[in-house]
């Protein structure tokens, strides 16, 4: 079954209850199927079944259109962040044989020169809210005015007639997503239909409600990030709960909709927590509607569950927060804490079917209970693999007793009674605000500057926030000139708030650059700083 036929089945059911909610406007799920389909006429001319199609796109609903449109053609649906440096989304295209870029028109002024390698469609922000606020719109945001050779309006695309569902197995890749792999280089990761299908058939049981029909669910986190697709989007769409869809998270509207019941649901990273906790109005009452809410993209500190969970019970209501574990390699969440089975400190357990275990690094057999080791996990929602890579799949995957497991480069352990325990990464992955940060990018962006001859970045804590660091040896450097090179190739996410020179990068015994020194260092002087200041 494709993502599109799952999605069609609850059509089916009930074509006339709310499939999403965006902006004070809400779609029915009769009228998103139409849409899907309008969508799939419109696009089936520039890209045919197996072709990847590139999504720079955020929550609107034309990102959800074509989405599904894609998947009914039997298209590949290449989701990218919006915010991607035009030379990072060129190198990104590329990588996938991309033969498509759908945008929004405010990125033109940024991505229009990506038309030189594919015809660019580009669809106006506020497209679905009528002629009057799109007007507004504009007069707000100036259209872009510059050369459209081989970009085209998303109306004005030529439509043709529905072609045949495809008749791929589901098994075969119809979504690739990015991520740091298992090693902490970035790759591109291949999602069958099937996979995905997998975990959304587990969204009940993860959001521990039988009937979810008619609840709302919060769908900030974007659909390029593997949890806000498979479980903000499709999960929630397959069981008809309503996606109330946000292009960029408000607290002060979120806490609007949970005044008026229109939030039963909250997923989101640590972040997005913290912002509502931070909100006037999330207390009291209101907070009765909210059933649940789960954290994931980052691991969540104790105090954050705490004063969210605390805030709760202090008003009366039912809703906690609840953590849980996963990775785009297995479709984002295969573990969690919720009503049924929560425990401190763990990442809860494994969904139904899927399992866990503990092996040395390098090795296949399962640790005892309780030992620590690495994380490896088999079910039926794992990735097809790393897109051209195949040494790193070779690494990736492993058999054991019959079984397809993946390595997923986290430290755990797993107690008596099947809770799994997360320690800490083995890959290097920064994650700032949910998105996953790769060092090894930012060093080798920065030695691509003339002078610097070595660099390493590495995580800290910045009154409360993660931030990076990036120390280089060679020529000395401006540091503005080096963030601004680091934003203009990467993103805004990987800017290092400290660039600093220093004579030589520590090494470990293995010739490997010792970041934990480096941290330890840096921790030392701003620690002594703050002493300083006090």
């Amino acid at each position: 079954m494709y993502l599109y036929q799952m999605l069609k089945n609850h059509v089916k059911i009930d074509g006339k209850s709310p499939a999403f909610l965006y902006m004070g406007k809400t779609v029915s799920y009769g009228e998103f199927h139409r849409a899907i389909d309008d969508a799939a006429a419109r696009l089936a001319p520039l890209v045919g079944r197996g072709e990847v199609a590139t999504i720079c796109m955020p929550n609107t609903p034309e990102c959800v259109y074509c989405f599904y449109a894609l998947n009914r053609i039997g298209a590949i649906a290449h989701m990218v962040h919006p915010l991607t440096p035009y030379n990072q989304l060129k190198k990104f295209m590329t990588a996938a044989r991309s033969k498509l870029l759908i945008t929004l028109s405010i990125n033109l002024d940024k991505y229009a020169p990506i038309s030189e390698i594919a015809p660019v469609i580009s669809v106006h922000p506020a497209r679905s809210l009528g002629g009057f606020v799109r007007a507004l719109f504009n007069i707000k945001v100036k259209p872009y005015k510059g050369d459209m050779t081989g970009i085209t309006d998303y109306d004005d695309l030529r439509k043709v007639p529905l072609p045949p569902e495809p008749t791929r197995p589901d098994t075969d890749t119809g979504v690739y997503l990015h991520s740091g792999g298992t090693g902490g280089e970035p790759k591109i990761i291949e999602l069958g239909d099937s996979a995905i299908n997998a975990l959304a058939a587990r969204g009940r049981e993860a959001l521990c409600k039988d009937d979810v029909a008619g609840m709302h669910m919060l769908a900030a986190l974007p659909m390029f990030h593997g949890f806000g697709l498979a479980m903000c989007i499709h999960a929630a769409l397959s069981h008809g709960c309503v996606s109330v869809l946000m292009p960029k998270f408000e607290p002060k509207t979120a806490v609007k909709l949970i005044k008026r019941g229109k939030l039963d649901f909250i997923i989101g990273v640590p972040s997005l927590f913290r912002a509502l906790l931070r909100q006037k109005g999330f207390d009291g009452d209101a907070l009765k509607n909210v059933f649940v809410g789960y954290v994931g993209g980052d691991c969540a500190p104790q105090d954050l569950l705490d004063e969210f969970n605390g805030r709760m019970e202090k008003a009366g209501a039912r809703g906690r927060l609840f953590e849980g574990y996963g990775l785009t390699e297995t479709v984002t969440v295969c573990a969690v804490n919720n009503y049924a089975h929560s425990r401190v400190k763990s990442m809860g357990r494994m969904l139904s079917d899927l399992d866990a275990i503990i092996v040395e690094p390098d090795g296949v057999t399962p640790l005892p209970v309780g030992e620590k080791g690495e994380i490896a996990v088999c079910g039926d929602t794992l990735m097809n693999g790393y897109l051209d890579n195949p040494e790193e799949n070779a690494k990736t995957f492993f058999e054991y007793d019959g079984k397809r497991f993946v390595r997923t480069g986290d430290f755990g352990y797993t107690d008596a009674d099947g809770f799994l325990y997360f320690v800490q990464r083995l890959k290097r992955i920064i994650k700032i605000a949910g998105i996953s940060v790769y060092p090894k990018e930012i060093e080798s962006c920065a030695l691509e500057i003339e002078g610097v001859t070595g660099a390493c970045a590495v995580d800290y804590d910045n009154n409360g926030k993660t931030a990076i660091a990036l120390f280089l040896t060679g020529a000395p450097q401006d540091a503005d000139a080096v963030r601004k090179k680091v934003e203009n190739d990467l993103s805004r996410y990987a800017v290092p708030t400290i660039v600093e020179h220093i004579d030589a990068i520590p090494v470990t015994p293995v010739m490997k650059a010792d970041t934990r020194a480096l941290t330890a260092m840096l921790e030392q002087r701003l620690k002594g700083e703050s002493g300083d200041a006090n």
